[in-house]
């Protein structure tokens, strides 16, 4: 497929989600690039062979692929082994249905980057015809790990009650899930009873005479939950007796998805009220006593109820707490890191379209130096936005995606260029990954621009080390090396002044030598602040080949 039907197919894909005013307004098409090079998420275009045709920025920095790798290849070189077939199959029947359908959906399944690291993401696909055929796009997310853990956490405390059956339904009575209490209760394993309808655990009576299609009815049009209690068929068809609630399940926008089943087993409070009936009548008790006694029992029984539905209610009132603490830190992050990351992708956008009706020279060289730029700090509010947590950033994972960044934009020859770096793990706070990042990218877009320019051939190498007192930071290259009268501080070069100032702020001051190529090196006291006992281990990483 051609350079220009692949942007052809981009471009039909993305006016399909803009208004047509915008799109008759921009004939060149050059918006629609813009916006597809600078959406947030990670967004890939297959044809119907399932190769990929384009991948956007987001997409080969989160995957870690220069773009002359990935297009080309199959969509499923992007996904774990367990997740290939299933996707495979989703691929196929979008392709199948016709253009007045449905065409978005969401599947959980794991991503694999470069370097073979899964991690969790929602895709949405959206197919599309041109006229080179029919193309699919996908919209890939990072999943939220807050509410992931949340899940866990929720799913631990159902596993550990064995006195209450807990299931989730779907919207035609399909059984979701299956708790130990369940398998305790009906003597049948989440195998045997998953994807069966709820009908399963009712008596042939029960099913004859419509009970569980009427109870799922009642509860649909209800806001209440239904109440049933009574003798049951378990395991071994042993009766047990039971009080069972059957509730509606309605996502946050309140449109209905299901029902949420839960059997409370009673059996051995039932047992024991109907043993000191039976002990009371054989005695020859009074039938006034017999009731006295009944009731008190009954008192007891009661009493012991509302104590299980208080607990009932204290898990509940807990997950909602869980709930809610996620909902707030989410609403933290995303007006904080996300809208920020947001904006300065619109900036990059915005002087990416600039660049482009500029002829070569020391402005476009410029524009696409600020891009450059604009593009490291949005990484920053980016990855903090997907930490788990916030104790800082990772800064290996940080300079590795840098540095590949800087080298697909500044290297006429990327796959020349071998990127090597040992470097110990350090978490960055946002004010001091802004100025390292920015640093970062100066020097090593110095050595692709002046020490391996016009597609030379090249290795540059990164060294990040703790000594006393301080982190020492080395930048090397086996280019051309510097000129004979190179004097750092008579300098007249707007970056190595940025880079200069930069390093002042992280408290160090960048030494230059030539040998074999280019070394430079700080030692940055503000690093060392975050101390030998970090939340991170060392490591030492490299891509690239010569």
């Amino acid at each position: 497929m051609s350079q220009s039907e692949t942007e052809h197919a981009v471009d039909t894909g993305l006016a399909g989600w803009l208004p047509e005013s915008l799109v008759n307004s921009h004939g060149d098409s050059a918006m629609l690039r813009a916006l597809f090079e600078g959406h947030p998420e990670m967004v890939l275009v297959a044809g119907a062979d399932g190769q990929i045709a384009a991948a956007n920025c987001r997409a080969l920095v989160e995957f870690g692929y220069f773009r002359g790798d990935l297009e080309g290849q199959p969509i499923e070189m992007l996904l774990s082994r367990a997740a290939r077939e299933r996707y495979a199959h989703h691929l196929r029947r979008y392709l199948l249905r016709s253009p007045d359908r449905a065409v978005g959906s969401f599947l959980n399944i794991k991503a694999r980057d470069s370097r073979g690291n899964e991690f969790p993401v929602d895709v949405t696909l959206k197919p599309f015809e041109t006229k080179s055929g029919t193309y699919v796009m996908a919209v890939c997310r990072r999943f939220d790990p807050f509410l992931a853990r949340s899940q866990v956490q929720i799913h631990a405390l159902l596993e550990s009650s064995r006195d209450y059956a807990v299931n989730q339904l779907d919207a035609q009575g399909r059984i979701l899930s299956w708790n130990e209490g369940s398998r305790r209760v009906y003597n049948m394993t989440a195998a045997e009873a998953l994807g069966q309808n709820y009908s399963i655990l009712f008596t042939p009576a029960e099913i004859a005479a419509g009970e569980p299609a009427r109870q799922l009815e009642e509860a649909s049009r209800s806001s209440e939950s239904v109440h049933s209690a009574g003798w049951r068929t378990g395991a071994d068809d042993e009766e047990i007796w039971a009080e069972v609630e059957l509730v509606a399940a309605r996502n946050i926008s309140g449109i209905f998805n299901g029902f949420t089943r839960v059997l409370h087993d009673l059996t051995c409070h039932k047992r024991a009220e109907d043993h000191l009936r039976e002990t009371n009548r054989i005695q020859g008790e009074s039938a006034a006593e017999l009731e006295r006694r009944v009731a008190e029992r009954t008192l007891q029984l009661e009493a012991t109820v509302e104590e299980l539905r208080r607990k009932n209610d204290e898990i509940e009132a807990f997950a909602g707490v869980v709930s809610q603490n996620l909902k707030e830190k989410e609403v933290l992050l995303r007006e904080v890191y996300h809208r920020v990351k947001n904006n300065l992708q619109v900036v990059q956008s915005l002087l990416k379209l600039r660049a482009r009706s500029l002829s070569d020279g020391d402005a476009r060289n410029a524009i696409e130096t600020s891009v450059q730029r604009v593009h490291v700090m949005a990484m920053v509010h980016e990855r903090l936005y997907q930490m788990p947590d916030l104790t800082g950033l990772s800064l290996t994972a940080y300079l590795r995606d840098l540095a590949q960044g800087a080298i697909a934009s500044h290297s006429e020859r990327p796959d020349q260029i071998e990127f090597e770096m040992d470097a110990v793990e350090i978490p960055l706070s946002l004010d001091l990954a802004v100025p390292f990042g920015l640093l970062a990218n100066e020097l090593i877009s110095n050595c692709l621009k002046h020490g391996l320019p016009h597609g030379r051939a090249g290795k540059i190498h990164v060294s990040v080390a703790r000594i006393p007192g301080a982190v020492r930071f080395i930048i090397e290259d086996n280019g051309a090396g510097l000129p004979k009268d190179f004097d750092a501080a008579r300098t007249t070069s707007m970056g190595l002044k940025l880079a200069a100032s930069l390093a002042h702020q992280l408290g160090g001051t960048l030494e230059f030598s030539s040998g074999n190529g280019c070394r430079i090196q700080a030692d940055f006291t503000r690093l060392d602040k975050h101390g030998e006992n970090g939340s991170f281990t060392n490591g030492s990483l490299g891509f690239g080949t010569a």
